[in-house]
């Protein structure tokens, strides 16, 4: 599972969310400036509805642009969707989204692998 880090571009971290909550209500996060989404950036370079992060067919983590009027950016390159993995670092007007591992999810898995290992 992922954790999600949302800084402003000096890299000072503004809020953490944890996509677990996310993933057990099966919902997905809108980002923008409305006030109807889950994660609120407030600047004229975010569109009212900007972008998601659901789950694709696939059921993998995707972030998905929502047509808005700047774009969402990964790797100095507008993307219209790009697929989470720890590391990932998505800008979003004067936001940088980052994307990690969450530590709960590590320690789940270490433990599930641990059994395995003495199974």
């Amino acid at each position: 599972m992922f954790e999600l880090i949302v800084c402003n571009t000096s890299g000072e971290v503004l809020r953490r969310f944890d996509l677990a909550r996310v993933e057990a209500a099966r919902a997905r996060v809108i980002i923008g400036r409305a006030e109807d989404c889950d994660l609120r950036i407030r600047s004229s370079a975010v569109s009212r509805h900007h972008c998601v992060i659901e789950r694709d067919e696939l059921d993998r983590w995707i972030v998905r642009d929502l047509g808005s009027t700047h774009g969402v950016v990964v790797d100095g390159t507008l993307v219209p969707q790009a697929t989470l993995r720890d590391g990932l670092q998505v800008r979003i007007g004067p936001a940088v989204l980052s994307f990690g591992a969450s530590p709960v999810s590590v320690a789940q898995e270490v433990a599930r692998e641990l059994d395995e290992l003495s199974g």
